[in-house]
């Protein structure tokens, strides 16, 4: 049963997830405008239901928040259990079940709230904490923003310690794992016991406060099914994080919702000619704007700092041009001595500025920036050959190195945490981990520098190049009113 404390207010400079936050194992892969989260794309509410609630279920999937996998039953579970953090649209992070945060070095000290309580007036403590991060520590949905949150301790009935593997003044964004009743969640069919504002029952959701307060499940098995369902009422919302190009016009209150996917241009520094004056070359080239609007058709936000442009620290840094500057790229190629062609390239007499770049061609969003990104550099010297390949091979290429370019996305959790980018895994392959935009990103999440002087080295080096961040939607019945300041991260909240 929820409680309500004074909000105190921890303003992270960064905040994923869908929910949660699965980081993808190999790099993965809107509308252009930065000023809200959600663009209320029309108001048609023509989808009207006799005043009851029904929500899309794969009852395959349970209500397990640490085995669940689907889109649908994520966003139940957060009707359900309770974090210790929320983070809201602006990725600042609100403290729900937690009192008090306090980070000291590698260690991240919380204090859980003492009137806290599960379905069953049961209290929820320290030790309920740390059982919900190893099994959230181990989940689907969780384990990738809790890589670097390594264990977590009960110091006392209310107070827990999280060591982490560097010190991070915005952890707090990291800790929003749903928490349950320690050993209620233990197998993929469990019900959890939870605080949220709901408690699971025989396919429905009943309100802890309100008995009279009912929501309907409506089972379904594919994300097409949830979209028919909504169509034919069925169900009240339906959203699409458009993974698969595809943008349906359905009658209803829909809001594009700005997601934390980043699409971005890895660049392997291990090729001689890519050197970080010619990675910034490529930045300044590359017409980001351009990209959101055609390749992604505008469901994305142009950028080109890796931060989300609803977050607070993206209004606070100063932002590159997102345009291409051809001026720029060129200046930075004659002082690097690129002032002549070797067939159809530049050349400054020891390397030649002739690149691959690979890309997943699961994805024709992708596979049409990647080919936007070969046209623009071409203007200024740049001979790129787009290779468009299956995933194993796209996966064994990057796993290997064996690549010039490469066009990725990646999922970055409530933290807005980049620093899969410069360890060992997948992101990692291609940057030059002694560079000074790695060392002095650890300074940065410590609090030793600001944002902006940290993202201006980023902007000096640019170990990959952001382009844009994707849009989804989401589409509500007549009889939901939504909270759109819960978007991406609850589309439910408020029901």
């Amino acid at each position: 049963m929820k409680r309500y404390l004074t909000v105190i207010s921890l303003a992270l400079v960064f905040a994923i997830v869908f929910i949660g936050c699965k980081k993808e194992e190999i790099p993965q892969e809107a509308e252009q405008t930065t000023e809200t989260t959600t663009e209320l794309l029309q108001n048609t509410a023509t989808v009207i239901k006799d005043g009851k609630t029904a929500l899309p279920f794969n009852e395959t999937d349970g209500v397990n928040p640490y085995f669940a996998k689907s889109y649908e039953n994520l966003y139940l579970c957060n009707l359900l259990y309770e974090p210790l953090f929320s983070v809201d649209n602006t990725y600042k992070a609100n403290p729900v079940l937690a009192e008090t945060i306090s980070v000291t070095g590698t260690t991240a000290k919380v204090t859980v709230r003492t009137d806290a309580v599960c379905h069953g007036s049961n209290p929820i403590n320290a030790y309920d904490v740390v059982y919900s991060f190893n099994m959230a520590k181990a989940s689907y949905a969780w384990s990738g923003m809790l890589e670097n949150v390594v264990s977590a301790t009960a110091t006392g009935t209310y107070s827990v310690e999280f060591t982490l593997s560097f010190s991070d003044r915005f952890v707090a964004g990291k800790l929003s794992f749903p928490v349950v009743k320690s050993e209620t969640a233990d197998g993929a069919s469990a019900i959890p016991t939870g605080s949220g504002d709901y408690y699971y029952l025989e396919n429905n959701l009943k309100n802890a406060e309100n008995p009279e307060k009912n929501i309907e499940l409506y089972s379904i098995d594919t994300n097409k099914s949830s979209e028919n369902a909504f169509k034919i009422g069925k169900t009240d919302v339906y959203f699409s994080d458009l993974s698969n190009c595809s943008y349906n016009s359905i009658s209803g209150a829909s809001y594009g919702v700005q997601l934390n996917n980043m699409v971005y241009l890895g660049l392997n520094s291990a090729r001689g000619a890519l050197t970080k004056h010619i990675r910034s070359a490529i930045a300044a080239q590359i017409n980001a704007e351009e990209i959101a609007i055609s390749s992604y058709q505008g469901h994305a936000t142009p950028v080109k700092l890796p931060l989300n442009p609803e977050s607070e620290t993206y209004k606070e840094v100063t932002q590159t041009d997102i345009k291409s500057n051809k001026t720029l790229a060129d200046n930075i190629l004659d002082r690097c001595g690129y002032i002549n062609f070797s067939g159809r390239a530049k050349t400054n007499g020891a390397y030649l500025l002739s690149f691959t770049l690979i890309v997943n061609n699961d994805n024709r969003y992708r596979v049409a920036a990647a080919y936007n990104i070969a046209d623009s550099l071409k203007e200024c010297g740049f001979l790129i050959n787009v290779q468009a390949l299956s995933f194993a091979d796209y996966n064994e290429r990057i796993s290997s190195g064996n690549f010039d370019m490469y066009l990725g996305e990646i999922k970055l959790d409530n933290s807005m945490d980049i620093s899969q980018f410069f360890g060992s895994g997948a992101q990692g392959m291609g940057v030059d981990k002694t560079e000074k935009c790695v060392t002095e990103y650890y300074k940065f999440r410590a609090g030793e520098i600001t944002a902006q002087e940290y993202f201006e080295v980023f902007a000096e080096y640019y170990p990959f190049v952001p382009i844009c961040f994707r849009k989804g939607y989401a589409v509500f019945s007549g009889d939901i009113n939504p909270q759109a300041n819960s978007f991406p991260y609850n589309i439910y909240s408020g029901i």
